[in-house]
């Protein structure tokens, strides 16, 4: 064991504390060895291999990795392996972890319990679960990858949680009377019998910021992506995508909740029944700058959103080419009061209602809104909007000052108290007035229900692609403010370089590269933007 001595100045007395490595296997032949013998604020540190155990933190609150813990190379990830062989519950947080007990860098797999087969924290535990893959792992009743019970609130970042299942609840996450942080993730293939990819109630509060969660099912009632009973949510810059559900919720469902959607894309989801998109029971909704496009309703009622006596307030989003086989192709908004501003409604299709917009609405107050076929209202219009490339799934609006042919009619067209947050070509046009869609109209005031900061660029860097996901290619857009050498690279999910688009000095300005991924499978890949000593990751799907 190798013994660390830290000094830690304070209010100009040294103050020296240490903390042990603990190497596994040569000091501790098992994980667990190495964590009975630590002491908080150690560091267990597992070389590359295959350890079938069944892990317990015991309350202890250290920091176990693999080499990627030191080295960053992803590599392994894949290679430092914890099996649970079908017995229990890989790993354990239940005696009061705190965030300073941290797991990171490795497969967990084949796990097998009731509740929560791959990572279990509950009674108040809440750990940092970060840069791992969970897979494999079966909740034969409730939630396959990662549960939290009990006002457990870990930290989940970073991580691939893939392919788990579960017969009743949360096939990737499960949340129950906690407050789970969820962020940076790829939830993927995950099923359910309902939060095919999570799951989130019983007075939870979750924030599920900048996830890509894709392919997951709800085989039975609904939430294939998302799913959420009597919680609040905050849902933010994420891409929810092909997800499924038997009944309702291809991509979120929500009874009796509360949640805030800002700056997602909702697309390509399916629901059995009702709200291939959105659905939502009782139910409070906000949704900002948010595209939902491309989802379906199988049977009945509301391609892109379903609200039932859920008073749905919707800002600054697009409704595109969503699809129900019944009624309300955009949305159906069943017995609910409806505040909708800012926003565009295009190519929607109801089978048998034909209407972009259906339901019972008490109250509906449409306004400065593009709607195909019309609407009274202060500020509204019937015109093509001019998306940039919407097969494409680039639904920026066309500008001739950032070399498109024309200018959209909703640049500037929006509500005009309502102002954009940032001008420029991939975000608002023209002048400050907000304009129509999902990339018009600031963080303001008018959020309500939470003051939420913008997470827009920073004033030194910022990074997207569009679309995303993608088929064969995407445009990666990135602003510096300094001139400086500038390196944009993409990776893999082994953190293998796949392709480098510039890596050379660059003037500040706006800038992009196009990255065609003609020969590559479908998968998610990262591209990877470093500005002199600053990083931005972003996540891309490839969809063939």
């Amino acid at each position: 064991m190798k013994r660390i001595f830290i000094v830690f100045v304070v209010s100009g007395m040294a103050v020296s504390s240490s903390a042990t490595i603990i190497n596994i296997p040569d000091d501790y032949p098992t994980i667990q060895a190495g964590i009975a013998y630590s002491s908080d604020g150690d560091t267990i540190l597992v070389q590359p291999g295959l350890y079938y155990e069944i892990i317990d933190f015991m309350g202890h609150n250290v920091t176990v990795g693999s080499k990627f813990l030191i080295t960053g190379d992803t590599s392994y990830i894949s290679s430092t392996i914890i099996d649970g062989a079908a017995s229990g519950p890989v790993i354990t947080f239940t005696s009061g972890e705190d965030s300073s007990a941290v797991l990171t860098g490795f497969t967990i797999r084949n796990g097998y319990k009731d509740n929560g087969a791959g990572i279990r924290c509950m009674f108040g535990s809440s750990p940092t679960i970060k840069n791992n893959l969970v897979i494999d792992n079966n909740g034969y009743r409730y939630c396959g990858g990662i549960y939290c019970l009990n006002a457990s609130n870990p930290i989940i970042r970073d991580n691939m949680i893939i392919a788990n299942r579960c017969n009743l609840d949360g096939g990737g996450i499960l949340s129950v009377r906690s407050s789970p942080r969820i962020i940076n993730n790829i939830i993927s293939e995950n099923i359910a019998d309902v939060g095919g990819g999570i799951f989130i109630s019983d007075s939870s509060f979750a924030v599920i910021e900048g996830n890509i969660i894709i392919f997951n099912i709800a085989e039975g009632l609904g939430g294939g992506g998302i799913g959420a009973e009597g919680s609040h949510l905050v849902i933010k810059e994420n891409v929810i995508s092909g997800n499924s559900a038997g009944w309702e919720g291809g991509g979120i469902q929500g009874s009796n909740s509360s949640l805030v959607i800002i700056e997602c894309m909702v697309s390509l989801n399916t629901s059995g029944a009702d709200g291939g998109g959105i659905y939502l029971w009782y139910s409070d909704l906000f949704v900002k700058n948010t595209i939902i496009a491309g989802n379906t309703a199988m049977q009945f009622l509301g391609g892109g959103i379903f609200t039932y006596n859920s008073n749905p307030d919707i800002y600054n989003s697009i409704f595109y080419g969503n699809l129900s086989y019944g009624d309300g192709g955009g949305a159906y908004i069943a017995y609910s009061s409806a505040d909708i501003i800012n926003s565009i409604f295009l190519q929607n299709e109801a089978v048998w209602g034909g209407h972009q917009l259906g339901g019972h609405v008490d109250s509906l107050r449409l306004t400065y809104t593009n709607i195909e076929g019309g609407w009274p209202g202060v500020g509204n219009i019937d015109l093509d909007p001019l998306f940039r490339d919407p097969a494409g799934g680039d639904f920026h609006l066309m500008s001739v000052a950032c070399g498109d042919s024309a200018d959209s009619p909703c640049i500037d067209a929006g509500d005009p108290i309502i102002l954009d947050s940032l001008l420029d070509c991939s975000w608002g046009l023209g002048g400050p007035r907000s304009d129509m869609g999902a990339y018009g109209g600031g963080d303001s005031a008018m959020v309500g229900i939470f003051n939420i900061p913008s997470s827009r660029p920073e004033g030194y860097l910022s990074l997207q692609n569009y679309p995303n996901p993608f088929n064969s290619e995407t445009k990666i857009e990135f602003t510096i403010v300094n001139s400086t050498v500038v390196r944009l690279a993409v990776y893999d999910l082994l953190g293998r370089e796949v392709l480098t688009l510039v890596d050379e000095y660059r003037h500040s300005g706006l800038y992009t590269a196009t990255f065609e991924a003609n020969d590559l499978s479908s998968g998610i890949y990262f591209c990877r933007l470093q500005v002199g000593e600053v990083v931005k990751t972003r996540p891309m799907v490839l969809l063939r």
